[in-house]
């Protein structure tokens, strides 16, 4: 039997989880437990962009497909991991990206390692985090990727209004998935990804149980 390794992108849901700003945090509710009803059941309420989550193309493009739209073949294929250099600006530029492009090209998912998530739960990880810039995110709109990752909160400034880079990607009809983790373990090419959400109705987004098989 051929052995798999199997790596966890995925930050653990708790009621004290780091969310985005102005977003609730998850409730738990317990609906029964063993001791009173015999058997133990929660009520789970929580933003759709929870965690480590993708953005379906409707998220942010009017009429745009939602997660159960797609396929189930769609949120699995082949990763390429792209190291990030941390930059006084925090943009993620063309002179990085670039001369990746043959090894973007035979990708199905580019996955983006800028270590962010080291300050997964502290003060300030939704702030100055690396984005793709204006030039990349338009590059990278070229190439028929199922979707791109990022070990980040959002793909766009946690100042912006207008969300170019996710607008940009998503109006191409890939998925972005944020929040992910543990990409320090993942090798630049390799490795599958699965990224599964729930078939929730018209969902504009889903946590995901994301994982990398080595």
């Amino acid at each position: 039997m051929m052995s798999v390794n199997i790596i966890d992108l995925s930050h653990p849901i708790t009621p004290d989880m780091p969310v985005w700003p102005g977003t609730d945090g998850p409730q738990f509710l317990s609906l029964a437990s063993i001791a009173t009803d015999g058997y133990a059941e929660l009520s789970l309420c929580m933003s759709s962009h929870t965690g480590t989550h993708i953005d379906a193309p409707a998220h942010m493009i009017d009429g745009a497909a939602t997660l159960d739209r797609f396929p189930a073949d769609h949120f699995f294929g082949r990763a390429l991991v792209v190291t990030v250099p941390e930059r006084p600006d925090r943009r993620i530029g063309l002179d990085l990206l670039e001369p990746l492009a043959e090894e973007i090209e035979s990708a199905e998912y580019l996955l983006l390692h800028t270590n962010w998530s080291r300050f997964w739960g502290l003060a300030g990880y939704d702030q100055g985090y690396p984005v793709l810039d204006e030039s990349s995110s338009e590059w990278l709109a070229g190439f028929s990727l199922k979707g791109i990752g990022v070990d980040a909160p959002s793909f766009d400034l946690p100042e912006s209004h207008d969300y170019p880079v996710h607008r940009r990607l998503l109006s191409t009809g890939m998925i972005l998935i944020e929040n992910l983790a543990n990409l320090q373990h993942l090798p630049p090419a390799g490795s599958r990804i699965a990224l599964f959400p729930l078939p929730i109705d018209r969902a504009e987004a889903c946590p995901v149980r994301g994982v990398a098989l080595l």
